[in-house]
């Protein structure tokens, strides 16, 4: 799903298991211009998933600019540049209908 150091997703080119990153390296014509002038031409998302059975913990991520600015300064605490945009998908309508009623979205 992404390129992120902490959660690289691989793929199998040729019957060799490659890094997706390497493979975008070596494809990053197949990025849309967007992406590739957003995230310099990398990939650099952590998929996870998560189950709200459980309590999550509360995450407050700087945008894009301000990541940079931090990862500039204090790279050791904040270990990429990129900003920490997440979004909530339920398995059906009424795990969306409970996820926005408790008020943690708009729906």
């Amino acid at each position: 799903m992404g390129t992120h150091p902490n959660g690289p997703s691989k793929v199998l080119v040729e019957e060799k298991e490659l890094l997706l990153s390497e493979w975008v390296d070596a494809n990053v014509h197949v990025l849309g211009s967007t992406v590739k002038d957003t995230f310099d031409g990398k990939l650099p998302f952590l998929f996870k998933v998560l189950s709200v059975n459980k309590a999550l913990s509360i995450q407050a991520h700087p945008n894009k600019s301000h990541a940079a600015l931090l990862h500039k300064e204090r790279p050791e605490v904040y270990k990429d540049p990129n900003h920490k945009p997440e979004m909530a998908i339920g398995k059906n309508l009424f795990e969306k209908w409970k996820w926005c009623k408790s008020g943690c979205c708009k729906p």
